[in-house]
């Protein structure tokens, strides 16, 4: 497979006093709560990054975590239709202007149409699909998103300061599921586009997979083994609307997947990781490794959660109170 070695290392960035923005989102749950549901709990981080006085300017943004109760059944589809009903209202209430009104409508429209699937569902008594473990994924994905868009939409002011790149740990922006559909992966493209926003992602996990998640297997050259470099990966498109990259920032670091726009091209993917490098001096943008530390559950997040559940569930005087708490999660 062809690929193009990289052996710059372009300051443009810290030249240009270039910020660098990376998100990342981490989630646990706790399988044993019963025989039918999960407890969940998702955290997002932020890691800042610039290049001041000889020296990297970083700061880590640490966010509430969000909690939910889900049980396999008629529950975990009206949970998931109540999540995906959110998450467009935030989106409306937040972007819901110029170009972006068209795009807006129409996920409001598939989201007609999709609660009535939903809804079937329901009155079938089919809650085979989809799985708990996809409602769980999606509740974090949508989640990280949210926070994502507003995060850039703030630190932008709606694209007027050029001066900022985002980084996303993982490809949830290119590729559209179930849910987040199709309509939003082109509401999301047109918002960055329209408002020269520049978004790349970047992940660890190299093995990449198609849509019925089979294994696309690059193919690998020992030349390249332990050198920066960068290979195209055609055949993603099929998937997504990302041009998708396996990537080495720096000699002997481990492989990265990287993904850009569509209506990026190859020169300015080299671009970005030349730039990329003087900030990734470990091999992975330090910018993400924040915020994957920042993402990570304190110690009191996470006692303070299991035990608002555990005690509570099998305390004799608790269980009224365990019952309370159940159906504030469930925004009853």
């Amino acid at each position: 497979m062809d690929y193009i070695p990289i052996e710059r290392i372009l300051e443009d960035y810290i030249e240009n006093r270039i910020k660098i923005v990376g998100f990342d989102e981490s989630s646990k749950t706790w399988p044993n709560t019963s025989n039918y549901a999960k407890l969940l709990i998702c955290k997002f981080g932020e890691g800042q990054i610039s290049f001041k006085d000889e020296k990297y300017i970083k700061e880590k943004i640490m966010y509430k975590p969000i909690t939910a109760y889900i049980e396999d059944n008629k529950h975990k589809l009206t949970l998931y239709k109540e999540v995906i009903e959110n998450f467009i209202k935030i989106i409306k209430n937040n972007f819901y202007a110029g170009p972006l009104k068209s795009d807006i409508d129409k996920i409001y429209d598939w989201f007609e149409n999709y609660k009535k699937i939903i809804k079937n569902k329901i009155d079938d008594k089919s809650y085979n699909l989809p799985k708990l473990e996809h409602i769980i994924n999606r509740i974090r994905t949508s989640d990280e998103i949210l926070k994502s868009l507003i995060r850039i939409k703030e630190e932008t002011n709606w694209g007027k300061k050029k001066n900022i790149i985002f980084l996303g740990d993982g490809i949830h922006m290119f590729q559209h599921f179930e849910f987040p559909p199709k309509e939003f992966t082109d509401f999301f493209y047109n918002f960055i586009q329209n408002f020269d926003i520049k978004y790349y992602s970047i992940s660890k996990k190299c093995l990449l997979r198609d849509k019925e998640g089979r294994f696309i297997l690059p193919s690998w050259e020992k030349t390249i083994l332990n050198s920066p470099f960068l290979v195209r990966i055609p055949q993603i498109l099929h998937y997504t609307k990302s041009i998708t990259f396996i990537t080495r920032l720096q000699a002997s670091a481990r492989a990265l997947r990287f993904d850009i726009p569509d209506y990026l091209g190859s020169p300015e993917a080299v671009s970005i990781i030349e730039n990329l490098r003087a900030f990734s001096p470990q091999g992975y943008p330090l910018c993400l490794k924040d915020a994957h530390f920042a993402s990570e559950l304190l110690a009191s997040e996470r006692n303070k959660f299991e035990n608002q559940f555990y005690e509570m569930k099998y305390s004799e005087h608790t269980k009224l109170f365990f019952q309370s708490i159940r159906e504030k999660l469930l925004l009853k």
